[in-house]
């Protein structure tokens, strides 16, 4: 199983990078024999990658799996297309993440504002709701006292939205147009823990 999820992983990770087509990662999937090296092997054979290039795939993954001791942030995750949530389910987990999925803007809130509700650490917001959409969301989130602070990282398909988030003056950690390669969503995730945390630290005397 762990080397099943970790195959997936490295082509996703291949996929986003560019390196190989979807037709060639399946290929190499229906191929292989075990293992993720056996698919890299495979796709270095076909020419379809270089050696580099799987090098830096396995020390991504590596990265993005984390370590054992890892502290476990939570990290809910709004989105409402279901490819999409697994997929960011999946890089988050394995890098250390605990996360939690809504699908619509009725769920986020459930989750959010609930009187025995676990905050997140973290929120990654699509603003393609099905409903009222993120802005929307995002407005109101701003205006409760308990998510007021909450680090929000907008992931879209619709770049042009960015506009409306600025002149209504929400404030967010980043805004990133989809497709996002998958290390840089988990770099910018980081990145905006570590300010929230900076911002809440005791100033020492």
């Amino acid at each position: 199983m762990e080397e099943q999820q970790s195959a997936t992983l490295l082509g996703q990770l291949l996929l986003a990078s560019g390196a190989v087509t979807p037709e060639e990662l399946r290929s190499a999937l229906h191929r292989q024999q075990g293992g993720v090296l056996r698919v890299g092997e495979f796709l270095i054979g076909m020419g379809a990658l270089a050696p580099r290039q799987l090098e830096r795939a396995l020390q991504t993954q590596a990265r993005l799996r984390g370590s054992p001791g890892q502290p476990r942030p939570f990290v809910l995750v709004v989105e409402d297309d279901l490819e999409v949530c697994a997929l960011i389910d999946d890089v988050l987990t394995g890098a250390g993440y605990r996360v939690g999925v809504a699908q619509n803007e009725a769920e986020a809130v459930a989750a959010l504002l609930a009187s025995d509700a676990v905050l997140p650490s973290l929120i990654v917001l699509d603003l393609g709701l099905p409903r009222y959409g993120g802005v929307e969301l995002l407005t109101m989130l701003r205006k409760s006292e308990p998510t007021r602070e909450l680090p929000v990282v907008v992931l879209t398909g619709h770049p042009e939205k960015e506009s409306a988030i600025r002149e209504r003056g929400l404030e967010i950690s980043e805004f990133l147009a989809k497709p996002v390669p998958l290390p840089r969503l988990v770099e910018v995730v980081e990145t905006a823990l570590r300010e929230a945390e900076a911002v809440v630290a005791p100033v020492p005397s």
